[in-house]
């Protein structure tokens, strides 16, 4: 979450009161499955942040004069390959095999200030995957 928690409560606290509201949107999409993914630059079309907004829009938070912009920036500006896990859900069909199919797109619930310096990289002609934990879901996460 971009600062460093030491204290047990608070990091208790941070994580209920940042995640609570993402973990209750996934449930009530009543998740079946788990799996990771390794995206590529080809992938970038279908993911979304979890406010719906693809991440071909939040590349121009680039720019901003936030602290949004500063994280992405920091990692942008880095020789280091951007790293996931990233967290992501998506809708899925169970298949008779036993599996399931996903139904694009991939919302990012955790790492899209991570996700979208990876996608700056990639637009730079730096390729290289970025690690993704998918959770599937019955229904259409809202």
């Amino acid at each position: 979450m971009g600062r460093e928690i030491v204290d047990v409560p608070e990091a208790v606290d941070r994580a209920l009161t940042h995640y609570a509201p993402f973990v209750a949107r996934i449930l009530a999409a009543r998740p079946f499955g788990c799996v990771r993914a390794e995206l590529f630059e080809g992938d970038i079309s279908q993911l979304q942040v979890h406010d719906r907004r693809p991440v071909q829009v939040t590349t121009g938070l680039y720019s901003d004069s936030g602290d949004a912009g500063d994280r992405i920036r920091a990692l942008v500006d880095s020789e280091a390959p951007v790293v996931g896990p990233l967290t992501c859900a998506c809708r899925g069909a169970r298949m008779e095999s036993g599996g399931f199919g996903l139904h694009v797109p991939l919302l990012i619930f955790d790492g899209w200030h991570r996700a979208t310096a990876w996608a700056l990289h990639q637009r730079a002609g730096r390729s290289y995957p970025i690690s993704a934990n998918i959770i599937v879901t019955e229904e259409e996460v809202a």
